[in-house]
């Protein structure tokens, strides 16, 4: 718990589109998170001025999620492009 005599403090995070690198990229960016004293938060506490202020730490995590069919269904939709002429290992069903 924050001590008595921890200033105001304001918490900040990155928006979730800094995590994306690319349609199915993810990084950590270089920082996710930070304290500050200043509400713009322009002015960022390093995480050792943060813990001498009384300022409580945390820890980020990470949850990916991703869905897809089951084979049988790729493979029914490969047979069918097929049917219908085209290549499926490439991009012309696409087009």
């Amino acid at each position: 718990s924050p001590r008595e005599d921890t200033p105001p403090g304001y918490l900040f995070h990155c928006p979730p589109t800094e995590f994306q690198t690319a349609p199915t990229s993810f990084r950590w960016p270089e920082c996710p998170a930070y304290w500050s004293l200043d509400p713009s938060g322009a002015e960022r506490l390093s995480t050792e001025e943060a813990t001498q202020l009384g300022f409580p730490s945390f820890q980020l995590t990470t949850r990916v999620h991703g869905w897809s069919w089951d084979a049988g269904v790729y493979a029914g939709l490969r047979q069918f492009h097929q049917g219908k002429g085209f290549d499926p290992e490439s991009q012309d069903v696409a087009r």
